[in-house]
C-alpha cells in the first residue's frame, strides 16, 4: 500500500466537520406527538453548538408539566442535531444528552 492509498483511505474514514446545528424536540400537539427542528429545515441552521445547546436548555425549563406526564404544548426529548440530522454530544459532558427525556413508546 503507497501514500495515496492511504491517503484514501484516510479521508474515506475521516469525522467531516459540522457546518451546523439544529434543536430537536417532541410536541404533543392534538393528542399525536410531533418531531419539531428549529431553525426548520428550510432556514440557515446555527453555527455554534454551544449556543445550540444552551438554547435547547431555555426551552426544556419552560416545560410546564411534571414527568412523566405530557400536556398539550410541553416540549420533551430535547436534543441538538447536525445539518445532516445526526444527535451532537453535550458540549459539558462529551455524552449524548436530551433535556425532558420522556419514554414515548
Amino acid at each position: 500500500m503507497d501514500f495515496k492509498d492511504i491517503y484514501k483511505l484516510v479521508d474515506a474514514n475521516r469525522a467531516q466537520k459540522r457546518t451546523g446545528y439544529r434543536v430537536q424536540f417532541q410536541q404533543k400537539v392534538d393528542a399525536e406527538i410531533v418531531i419539531i427542528t428549529v431553525p426548520p429545515l428550510e432556514e440557515e441552521s446555527w453555527p455554534s453548538d454551544v449556543a445550540t445547546w444552551r438554547f435547547a436548555w431555555r426551552i426544556a425549563e419552560a416545560r410546564l408539566s411534571d414527568p412523566p406526564d405530557i400536556d398539550a404544548g410541553d416540549l420533551v426529548n430535547i436534543t441538538v442535531v447536525d445539518d445532516q440530522g445526526r444527535p451532537v454530544k453535550y458540549y459539558a459532558t462529551n455524552q449524548l444528552h436530551s433535556f425532558n427525556t420522556v419514554d414515548l413508546e
